[in-house]
């Protein structure tokens, strides 16, 4: 018996979509962290402000991290503090400004994820 090429390409797709999607992003769930560090006026040392959401937990814990990690000295501290506590860095944004043509950074902010 032979298959048309038409009826081996459903047969086909019909496999490839056939597979529990599901379950494999519900084992993914992670909870995010937005990290925000500016610099101290006259200071080497660092604000940081945690973000891990809007619950009453999230915002206890969010403060918990901040008062942590402001007045660390470098971001490299900073990183390696939020790591060590299992977080893993997903993007880095950086804050800039611009006055008379030339500009520089103000900020930067670490996006990070934690297995839930």
């Amino acid at each position: 018996m032979k298959i048309s090429k038409p009826l081996l390409t459903i047969i086909f797709a019909m496999t490839l979509f056939s597979f529990p999607t599901e379950s494999i992003a519900q084992d993914q769930e992670y909870s995010y962290a937005y990290i925000s560090i500016y610099g101290k006026l006259f200071s080497k040392k660092l604000k940081v402000k945690v973000d891990l959401g809007d619950t009453p937990d999230q915002i206890m814990e969010g403060e918990k991290y901040s008062d942590i990690l402001t007045n660390k000295k470098s971001y490299a501290a900073v990183l390696n503090y939020m790591l060590e506590n299992d977080f893993e860095l997903v993007e880095t944004l950086d804050y800039t400004y611009m006055v008379q043509g030339s500009g520089g950074t103000s900020g930067i902010v670490f996006i990070m994820r934690k297995k839930k």
